[in-house]
């Protein structure tokens, strides 16, 4: 690198300490502020406790007043006057003299009263501690220097009082200032009173604790009642109001401006009477301190900047080798060239992009390979191909998995239909099965995080999700929640993408060891999507209470091929019908008998074709596809319409050969059989001499046309004769073997046990029985 661009290192290195020289000019900006505010919460915590100690001073003259009040408010004589009716006699003046000294008494023992005295409204007089008056004399005497009118003060002492304080404002040309306290007597008076106490405190005493306060810190002290209306001060009586408005709490402190000049007032309220002590200090009092502090910091900083400015140009110096060293050494192991770059910094910057990128690009592959991995140990986990001693949970830690619980349950989804999801032109099937599993597998994993935790994995072409629950569910809550989430996955995917899927879920099990299970469950309840068709859920616990048999006796078996055989289809349709719904609706078959049962029905399909002469390579390839429906899943209704439309098929060719030109002679041999089946001489030999034809042509002719050989149909058409009359059990078995035309009784057991399986007497009672 040359020289310029060194020294354009050493130039932003010298910035940066400029920069960072210029913290201590802040530091003492937020120094000086901090100290402003120090001293402030200091002087205000000085002034709290001066104002807590006024407080408790004043409180105790204010609970003397309390407690003069009460004496005298509950004086005998006092209330005798009370109850008096205005006239004063010889018995209500020895009483007077009485109340005076106890009057005296009470001011005997008290500093903090300069005086006080009783109003009484029926007497129009007043009670002192000294002596009686009646009011306008009193008024003379001691209230006409208040700067009331005689008149304001009666007014006055007429007003219901419930233990009040006033200030004894200066009126002009007056000189009293002070406190009063005025008591409406008596005191449980509610509504006009009888008589009014008025004490006048001590201002001499009240104002030396003030003044006590004053000349220690200079400053000024009120007193406010509960409306923060002055009652009394420490300032000499000045044209300026005073505004306490902004006072508000039982303590703080607040700024204010009074006269020009910036005050601090600091309060304090008292419990007992909700009077206000106000401090009030002005701010030049602890300002200079804080210049001192101020002017100390400045001199400081600038004798860091000049120190550290020194430093800077020598530390920069020192630390550019280390740099050098590193670019030359990262030169020497990156592709980059240094001098395509601008700086050091610049070219150390691309060279350290470049590797993230590197990385960036690796730790991708990682993420992607982790997922296979994690996919592959939830397809182990499910198909039980995991070691006994395999550490699982911590394998699963690795792959940021921490179970929540010991309960666990398998969700199976078979995709059945996403082509409304794609244009027509998209033909890469395989692609879009990928991404219609991409979103199926983030949705019901978003799903079910919102309360537990599933993983999604592809098994077997379909997804299995592995749900963890949280530990404070039940059985059935988990199995509740599981069909909402269930349901809640279709109708969103289905109404918002168009993909339509089957779903079966597991029982609940117990651990991670258990999961094989569960996932067997989940694959054998999806085999029953065959049964109860596509885009369900199906749930193992529903498929338990299935039977283990179905019913298919030979008699149905027979019949069905006889009118396949007779190309009777809507017969034959009807008993396949009968067949499947019996068994599939009212009774509820496990999969492996509904296969059975439907691998039963094919098989008679296919043995009536042979019968009928089917072609027998159209027949194979028939028979291939069915079983390989049955193979794949397809489900019972899809099974019974191919049923249906084989039987149509077998049925129209049967009736094809009806309409030959040998169809009326079949009819006529059929006709006289069906008449002459009781005679016991009915043969081939019999039938060919009566329509005259060679034994051995009609008896081609008739397996050609009836699928049955002529003695088979015979013997056939006995036994569902037999049959009827064996219902009616007042008839002998050895009288129906005469009826239907058999020559012995064995001969009729055998024939009748070969078509129908069992014998004529098992028969009967199996009817009976129903």
């Amino acid at each position: 690198m040359n020289g310029l661009k060194m020294n354009s290192v050493r130039g932003r290195w010298l910035r940066s300490y400029a920069a960072v020289l210029l913290i201590p000019i802040a530091m003492m900006l937020v120094a000086y502020f901090q100290t402003r505010s120090v001293l402030e919460d200091e002087i205000n915590r000085a002034n709290s406790a001066l104002l807590t100690q006024l407080q408790q001073d004043i409180d105790s003259h204010i609970d003397y007043a309390y407690r003069l009040s009460e004496m005298i408010a509950f004086n005998s004589k006092v209330r005798q006057f009370m109850r008096s009716t205005g006239t004063i006699g010889p018995e209500e003046r020895i009483a007077m003299v009485q109340a005076l000294s106890d009057f005296r008494l009470y001011t005997n023992t008290t500093r903090y009263v300069d005086r006080f005295y009783v109003y009484f409204r029926s007497g129009d007089f007043v009670l002192t501690e000294g002596s009686y008056y009646d009011a306008r004399m009193y008024y003379d005497l001691q209230q006409s220097a208040s700067g009331l009118t005689y008149e304001e003060w009666k007014q006055f002492l007429a007003q219901p009082y419930r233990g009040q304080f006033f200030s004894m404002q200066p009126i002009e040309g007056q000189p009293r200032t002070g406190i009063l306290f005025a008591q409406s007597l008596p005191i449980e008076a509610r509504n006009t009173p009888l008589a009014t106490l008025v004490i006048e405190l001590n201002e001499e005493r009240l104002l030396s604790a003030i003044r006590n306060i004053q000349s220690y810190n200079q400053g000024k002290v009120y007193i406010l009642d509960g409306t923060n209306q002055l009652l009394a001060s420490s300032e000499k009586r000045t044209g300026a109001a005073r505004s306490f408005e902004s006072l508000n709490g039982e303590t703080g402190f607040v700024h204010s401006q009074w006269d020009g000049e910036d005050v601090m007032l600091s309060y304090i309220q008292s419990n007992r009477t909700n009077w206000k002590y106000v401090y009030a200090l002005p701010m030049r009092l602890y300002s200079q301190k804080a210049e001192y502090v101020r002017n100390l910091t400045i001199l400081t900083v600038l004798l860091a900047l000049a120190i550290g400015i020194v430093l800077a140009v020598l530390m920069a110096r020192r630390q550019y080798d280390p740099l050098g060293k590193l670019v030359r050494s990262v030169a020497a192991r990156s592709k980059l060239d240094p001098g395509t770059v601008g700086n050091e910094y610049d070219y150390l910057e691309e060279a350290i992009d470049s590797t993230l990128d590197h990385n960036n690009q690796m730790n991708r592959i990682i993420e992607k390979q982790k997922n296979v991995l994690r996919s592959n140990l939830f397809v182990r986990l499910l198909k039980g191909r995991v070691e006994n001693d395999f550490p699982v949970i911590e394998v699963m830690s690795e792959y940021g998995i921490v179970l929540r619980s010991d309960y666990f349950a398998v969700l199976l989804i078979y995709l059945e239909d996403f082509s409304g999801f794609f244009r027509q032109d998209e033909t890469d099937v395989e692609k879009k099965r990928e991404f219609v599993r991409h979103i199926i597998s983030n949705i019901v994993e978003e799903l079910i995080g919102q309360q537990h935790q599933g993983w999604m994995t592809e098994i077997d072409e379909m997804l299995a999700c592995t749900i963890n629950f949280t530990s404070n569910l039940s059985t059935e809550e988990a199995k509740q929640e599981l069909l909402q989430l269930t349901e809640e996955a279709q109708r969103f995917i289905g109404s918002r993408f168009h993909i339509y899927f089957t779903a079966s879920v597991s029982t609940i099990r117990r651990s991670v060891a258990e999961l094989p299970t569960a996932y067997q469950e989940a694959m054998e309840a999806m085999e029953y999507k065959m049964l109860l068709g596509a885009q369900k859920i199906i749930f193992y616990d529903q498929i338990q209470s299935f039977n283990h048999s179905y019913s298919y006796p030979l008699e149905k078996e027979q019949q069905l091929i006889n009118h396949v055989k007779a190309g009777d289809y809507e017969q034959a349709k009807g008993i396949l019908d009968e067949v499947i719904k019996h068994n599939l609706s009212e009774e509820s078959l496990p999969m492996d008998m509904v296969r059975c049962l439907l691998f039963d029905v094919i098989s008679t399909m296919m043995k009536a074709a042979i019968e009928v002469n089917l072609n027998q390579s159209e027949l194979y390839e028939e028979n291939r596809t069915a079983i390989q429906d049955l193979m794949n899943g397809v489900s019972v209704s899809a099974m019974q319409e191919r049923m249906t439309l084989f039987l149509g098929k077998v049925c129209s060719h049967v009736d094809s050969k009806k309409k030959s030109h040998n169809f009326r002679l079949k009819e006529d041999i059929l006709e006289f059989i069906n008449e002459q089946y009781r005679d016991h001489n009915l043969s081939i030999n019999t039938i060919s001499a009566r329509f005259d034809i060679h034994p051995s042509y009609l008896s081609r002719y008739f397996k050609e046309q009836v699928g049955d050989t002529l003695t088979d149909y015979i013997n056939k058409l006995r036994v569902d004769k037999a049959k009827e009359l064996l219902r009616n059990d007042e008839i002998f078995i050895k009288d129906i073997c005469d009826l239907v035309g058999f020559y012995s009784i064995s001969t009729f057991i055998r024939l009748f046990k070969k078509y129908e399986g069992v014998t004529p007497s098992s028969y009967r009672t199996s009817n009976d029985l129903k």
